[in-house]
C-alpha cells in the first residue's frame, strides 16, 4: 500500500489534458496475485485516496473510484485468464510463468485499456471530444514500453511470495519504479518542451499580427475534430496539429512586404503567396516539425491546382494540408476576420459549393460531420461579391484576411496557370 502511495505522488502529470501516469498501477498489478481481487481494488482506491496532490476532492474521489475500478477489471480477466493467488503454498516455480506471469500481461493489458477508456469517457463530458479519437491519442502517449512495466509488476510478486522476501522486496523492485518514472517522465518533458516551442511561435505571430489572435487555435481545433473521419492518427495526428497551429508563421516574415494601400490588390496577392514557404524556411531547423512542413507548405494549395505555391491539385495536396485549407475556410467564414461572420449552417453550405474547385470535397464532409453536435449560432450578413478588406488596426500595413475564400478566388483568377502546376 505504501508503494501505491508513493507512485501516486511521484506520478508523471503532464501527458496531456487532465492526463497523468502514475508507476501506482505496476503496484496494483502486482496486487492481483498477491492479495486476490479485493486487495487490488483496495490498493487501487486508498492510493488515490491518499493523493495530496489532487486539486480538489472531487478529484481525489473520482481518481480512487476510477483506479479502483481498474483494479477490479484486472482482477476479473486474470482470474479469468487462469491466473493463480499467489499465497501459500505457492504454484511451483516452473508453473509462475504460465499461472502468473501470462495471467498477469493479460490483466495488465486490460487495465490500460480500462484507464485509457475512462479518461477518454471523462475527456468526451467535460471537453466534448471523441471517445475512439482520445483513446487512440492517449494510448499512443503511453506507448507499447508502458506494456513492460508489467515485467515489474511480476518481478514484485515473485520476490514478495516464492521468494520469501515479503516487504522487503520493495527495496529490490523501487530502482526498476523509479526508472519507469523517469522514462516516461523523459517523454513527457519532450512534449512539453515542443509545446513551448509551438506556443512561442504563435505568440509571436499573434504579436505581429493581432488580427490573427486566436485563429491557430481555432483552426487546430477544427482539424484535430477531422483528422480521425479522414483517416489521419497517431504520429500524423500531432504532426497535423503542430502545422495547424503554425501553418501562418511565415506572415510574420512577410508581413513587411504587405503593400501599406489596400487598393494594390495584385501587389498583396504577390506578397502574401509567399508565406507558405517563408514559414517552412523559419520552421525547417526543428526535427520534430519536419513532417509538418509539407502541410506547412502546401495549405494554401486548391483542388483544382490554381492555388499557391506549387499550383498542387486534387490528391497531390499531401492530406494535412487539404484538411487545414478546410479549417482555415470555415474559421474565416464564422469570424469578424473577413466581414460579417456567417453562422454554421451557412458556412458549411459556402465550404460544399467550393467542394471540387477550391477545396477537397471528402474533408468539406468531415468538418461537416465533426460539427454535427455543435448548436449553429444567429445568422448574419455578410458581403458576397468583393473580397474582404477587412484588416488590423494597428500601425502598419492593413493586413487582408488571406483566408477568406474570395481571396482564394482572386489569386485563382490572378494566376490560373502556376509555373508549378503539378498534378493537373
Amino acid at each position: 500500500m505504501g508503494l501505491g502511495i508513493l507512485g501516486v505522488i511521484l506520478r508523471e502529470r503532464d501527458l496531456g489534458p487532465h492526463l497523468g501516469v502514475s508507476i501506482a498501477t505496476v503496484v496494483l498489478a502486482a496486487a492481483l496475485p498477491l492479495s486476490g481481487p479485493m486487495g487490488a481494488v483496495l490498493v487501487g482506491f486508498i492510493s488515490y485516496a491518499s493523493d495530496t496532490g489532487a486539486k480538489t476532492l472531487r478529484t481525489r474521489a473520482f481518481n480512487a473510484s476510477m483506479t479502483a475500478a481498474v483494479g477490479a477489471v484486472g482482477a476479473i480477466v486474470y482470474l479469468g485468464a487462469g491466473g493463480q493467488p499467489m499465497m501459500a503454498p505457492f504454484p511451483p516455480e516452473d508453473q509462475l510463468l504460465l499461472q502468473v506471469g501470462l495471467p498477469l500481461l493479460v490483466a495488465y493489458v486490460a487495465m490500460t485499456a480500462a484507464n485509457v477508456l475512462f479518461y477518454a469517457g471523462m475527456s468526451a463530458i467535460v471537453r466534448g471530444t471523441r471517445v475512439v479519437h482520445v483513446a487512440w491519442q492517449t494510448a499512443r502517449q503511453l506507448g507499447l514500453g508502458y506494456l513492460g512495466h508489467v515485467v515489474i509488476a511480476f518481478l514484485f510478486a515473485v520476490l514478495w511470495g516464492p521468494a520469501g522476501l515479503g516487504p522487503l522486496s520493495a527495496v529490490f523492485v523501487l530502482g526498476p519504479l523509479v526508472a519507469a518514472h523517469w522514462t516516461i517522465g523523459r517523454g513527457a518533458a519532450a512534449r512539453r518542451e515542443h509545446g513551448e516551442t509551438v506556443a512561442t511561435f504563435v505568440a509571436a505571430l499573434e504579436q505581429a499580427d493581432p488580427q490573427s489572435v486566436g485563429h491557430s487555435a481555432r483552426v487546430a481545433d477544427l482539424a484535430d475534430r477531422m483528422a480521425p473521419l479522414v483517416g489521419i492518427e497517431g504520429d500524423a495526428a500531432e504532426s497535423l496539429r503542430y502545422a495547424a497551429l503554425l501553418h501562418d508563421i511565415g506572415l510574420v516574415a512577410v508581413r513587411p512586404e504587405l503593400p501599406p494601400d489596400t487598393a494594390d490588390h495584385l501587389a498583396y496577392l504577390s506578397a502574401i503567396s509567399a508565406h507558405p514557404q517563408a514559414g517552412v524556411s523559419v520552421l525547417q531547423g526543428l526535427d520534430f516539425l519536419q513532417d509538418a512542413l509539407p502541410t506547412i507548405a502546401h495549405h494554401h494549395e486548391r483542388w483544382d491546382g490554381r492555388g499557391y505555391p506549387a499550383g498542387l491539385a486534387g490528391e497531390h495536396i499531401p492530406l494535412a494540408a487539404r484538411v487545414i485549407a478546410v479549417a482555415d475556410a470555415y474559421d474565416a467564414l464564422t469570424t469578424d476576420r473577413a466581414g460579417e461572420p456567417l453562422d454554421q449552417a451557412s458556412a458549411i453550405a459556402t465550404l460544399r459549393a467550393r467542394a471540387g474547385s477550391h477545396l477537397d470535397p471528402k474533408v468539406v464532409e468531415a468538418l461537416a460531420t465533426s460539427l454535427a453536435r455543435v448548436p449553429s449560432g444567429p445568422r448574419r450578413a455578410r458581403r458576397a461579391a468583393e473580397p474582404s478588406m477587412a484588416g488590423s488596426h494597428g500601425p502598419g500595413p492593413l493586413v487582408l484576411d488571406h483566408d477568406d475564400p474570395l481571396i482564394s478566388d482572386d489569386f485563382a483568377e490572378w494566376q490560373p496557370e502556376p509555373a508549378g502546376s503539378e498534378g493537373r
